[in-house]
């Protein structure tokens, strides 16, 4: 039988468009982590100044922060990791798809190399959960930054 390169071409094509997208939701959310552990270290710079003037209350709520920053920063490195291991799937799928014709199998996806689509799109899945939850996860920084700023005084001008 022969292989027509036009048609191996036609079969790859739908894990690589997995590919394109995966690296776009990638790069999303590695731009976010990089944000939140510039915030992070803001923050940390925040509770020694907060330490040094004594601010029990302003030191309270940073501190909480903190703790969900680092639980956002965790959610959001592993949303990566799974990123990567969904575009190692793709990749693999379309390697699969395109040199399964020319080893004298058919050009119809083997079990193994839909299992291994199937987990890229598990992983893809799970990064998905995982970054709503570190956004979730933000709405609790930010209710602990409004509590804190609604129980501040107000400030005497001179």
């Amino acid at each position: 039988m022969q292989v027509s390169i036009v048609d191996v071409i036609a079969t790859a094509v739908a894990p690589i468009v997995m590919v394109s997208a995966t690296g776009l939701l990638f790069i999303g959310v590695q731009t976010n982590n990089i944000h939140l552990a510039d915030r992070a270290r803001d923050l940390i710079t925040e509770h020694r100044k907060a330490i040094r003037c004594k601010d029990r209350g302003r030191r309270e709520a940073v501190t909480a922060q903190i703790l969900l920053f680092e639980r956002r920063i965790r959610l959001s490195q592993r949303a990566l990791e799974l990123l990567c291991g969904a575009i190692v799937s793709f990749v693999t799928t379309t390697l699969l798809l395109a040199v399964t014709p020319w080893m004298g199998q058919t050009a119809v996806p083997s079990p193994v190399t839909a299992g291994i689509f199937i987990l890229g799109i598990g992983c893809l899945l799970l990064a998905l959960v995982l970054e709503f939850l570190e956004m979730r996860a933000g709405l609790s920084t930010i209710a602990i930054a409004a509590r804190a700023a609604c129980d501040d005084p107000p400030r005497s001008t001179p």
